[in-house]
Parts: C-alpha cells; sequence; structure tokens
C-alpha cells in the first residue's frame, strides 16, 4: 500500500474510497426515500449506518476481488474513521467530557478487566492454544481489531491466528452494532445510560459509533453517541497499560517479551477539540449562529465519514477465515461479549 507521503496514494485510493462514499451517500438517500413514504412506512426508524452496513456486507465477496478498492477501504476504516471520532469532541465541552469520562470510568475499569479474563479463560478452557486465546481476549475487552494488532507482534502470532481473531471480533462486533441499540431501547429509558452500555460492550470504535448512531435514530433523543464515544475512548486509552501487560505475562520468562504501544492521536484530538468547543462557546456563546453551524456542520461530516468507515469495515468481513481453526474459540468470545453487556446493564441499573 502506498505511504502517506507518496504521491500516488490519492490515486490508488481513489476507487475504494468513491465505493465507500457512494455506499454511504447512497444510505442516506435510501433512508430519505423510506422516510417520505406514508405510514407505516414512512414512521419506522431507519438508519443510514444500518443500511450502509447491510449494503457493504453485501458486496463484500466482490470486494474481495477487486484488489484496487483496498487502498482506499483501508482509508476509510483507518484515518477517516479517526477524524470522525475525533469531530465528536466537538459536541461536549471539557466540564461535560470530564463529567461523563469520571463516570465511565469505573464500569470501564469493571468490564474491560471481567471481560479480559473471561474471553481468556473460556478460550482456553475449550482448547484454544495461548495466543489466540490472548487475541481474542483484548480484541474483546478493549477496542477490538486495534487491540489485536498491537499485541499481535509482541506475541508473535501466526497471520491464521491474527485473521480469525479480526474475523471473529469484528462478526461479533457487526451484529452488536444492529441488535444491541433496538435491545436496549426496550429495557432502558436513558440515552446518557445506553450510551455508557454500547461503549463498553460493543467492540471497535466505528461498531460503537454506529451504535449509538442507530439508536438516536431509533429514539430520536440525543446523548448516546456522546457518552457512548467517551466510554470507548477511555477503552482505547487502557491499550496504553494492558497491552504491554498482558504480552509480558505471556512471555515473563522471557528478555524480549515487551510491546510498545503508542498513544493514540485521535483521542488527543478528540480532546483538543472538546477544549475547542469550550473555548468558542465562552467566546462566542451558544447562540452565536455562525459558531453553531460549524458545529453542526463538523456532526454532518462526522456522521458520513462513520457511514463510510462502517462501509469499509464491513466489506473487509471474511467469514471463511473461521473455518480453518473451528467455531470453539469464536464461541468462547461470543460469549465474552454478551458478558460483558449483562455486565454493564447489571451496572448501570
Amino acid at each position: 500500500m502506498p505511504q502517506p507521503d507518496d504521491p500516488g496514494l490519492v490515486r490508488a485510493a481513489l476507487p475504494g474510497l468513491v465505493v465507500a462514499a457512494g455506499i454511504a451517500a447512497g444510505a442516506w438517500l435510501v433512508v430519505l426515500g423510506l422516510g417520505r413514504l406514508p405510514p407505516p412506512v414512512g414512521d419506522w426508524p431507519f438508519s443510514t449506518m444500518l443500511v450502509a452496513i447491510l449494503a457493504s456486507l453485501a458486496l463484500s465477496p466482490l470486494a474481495l476481488q477487486r484488489s484496487d478498492w483496498a487502498t482506499g477501504l483501508a482509508l476509510a476504516r483507518g484515518p477517516i474513521l479517526k477524524v470522525a471520532v475525533a469531530l465528536i469532541g466537538l459536541r461536549l465541552s471539557l466540564v461535560e467530557l470530564g463529567r461523563i469520562g469520571l463516570e465511565a470510568l469505573p464500569l470501564v475499569i469493571v468490564a474491560v478487566l471481567f471481560g479480559l479474563v473471561l474471553a481468556f479463560g473460556l478460550a482456553r478452557a475449550m482448547g484454544t492454544e495461548r495466543r489466540l486465546a490472548t487475541l481474542l481476549a483484548v480484541g474483546t475487552s478493549i477496542c477490538g481489531a486495534s487491540a489485536i494488532a498491537a499485541a499481535a507482534p509482541g506475541l508473535r502470532a501466526r497471520g491464521e491466528e491474527i485473521g480469525y481473531a479480526i474475523a471473529c471480533i469484528a462478526l461479533i462486533g457487526l451484529v452488536a452494532t444492529v441488535l444491541y441499540p433496538t435491545l436496549l431501547h426496550r429495557f432502558i429509558d436513558d440515552p446518557h445510560t445506553i450510551g455508557l452500555v454500547l461503549g463498553v460492550a460493543v467492540h471497535d470504535t466505528a461498531q460503537v459509533t454506529a451504535a449509538a448512531v442507530l439508536h438516536e435514530q431509533i429514539s430520536g433523543e440525543e446523548g448516546t453517541l456522546v457518552a457512548a464515544t467517551v466510554a470507548k475512548l477511555i477503552r482505547n486509552a487502557g491499550m496504553l497499560v494492558l497491552i504491554p501487560t498482558v504480552v509480558w505475562l505471556a512471555h515473563r520468562h522471557e528478555s524480549d517479551g515487551q510491546a510498545r504501544v503508542a498513544v493514540p492521536l485521535f483521542i488527543v484530538a478528540f480532546i483538543t477539540l472538546s477544549g475547542l468547543r469550550s473555548a468558542g462557546d465562552a467566546w462566542w456563546g451558544n447562540d452565536h449562529v455562525m459558531w453553531q453551524r460549524a458545529i453542526e456542520l463538523a456532526g454532518h461530516f462526522s456522521l458520513f465519514a462513520f457511514a463510510m468507515a462502517m462501509a469499509a469495515l464491513a466489506m473487509g468481513v471474511r467469514p471463511a477465515e473461521l473455518k480453518a481453526i473451528g467455531w470453539k474459540p469464536a464461541g468462547a468470545a461470543v460469549i465474552a461479549a454478551l458478558g460483558m453487556l449483562a455486565l454493564a446493564i447489571i451496572w448501570v441499573s
């Protein structure tokens, strides 16, 4: 894949970016069109994110054959996703960020440790090799594919183990993205509380935000996305401590069992933009038309970028990668994911 400073990057990325953007725009148009239909169809809470996911899953076999899409799709689920997450920082001030962060922190710590131990223990009990069990555990408990990619070199995991873990976590996360918002909406009334649950119970950042947006569209209320994003970013930050610790435990009798995890810069950008929101509100006030319009436009761009990222992620799902190793490790990951969901619901009840 071309490097960021390669002049050919834009040309190489264009086909995949056009596909991801086309799916996101098409999903928006579908939802807009369905919303104009007479009741009862017009009253149903259709979601742009859900339509984009379903369309992309249908295109997954084609995406596997189109190598010219790979660079653009990687950008959509990588840098573009991180920009989308950072822009959510404009939705809340530093005071609100601190308040939600302090509220979410105890739940995040308990849920991550619970998921880490449960996923690893179940996978090992089902006969899964230690490296794969560790990859599934960090992917389930911390932050999906990012945690797997960060831990794999230190664990000296094989390619098929990495592919299996990522495919497994991606499939579980996509199912959770579609099902959890409706499920939680039936049992929990507060969008903020649902956001906290989604932030600790869904795997990847894109999946968390997609699930939160889906809930806001179902409920017609705001608050889910901000709470879910803050809780998820706290989980992501846990990589800085947990990944090196897990790798050290796996190789504690060896001298080279180390893993260095870089500070996730999009978390820094999220906090910076939250500070910008605080400064803008203090300077211009909450009722300044141009300032509020800028925040609104940033929000629209963020949601569109999330739809692109989810399209890219869904087209990257490869269920066939699970067949070679078998379904028992995946079963352990499913049970652990459901355990984290149950713990989060009990915690907030």
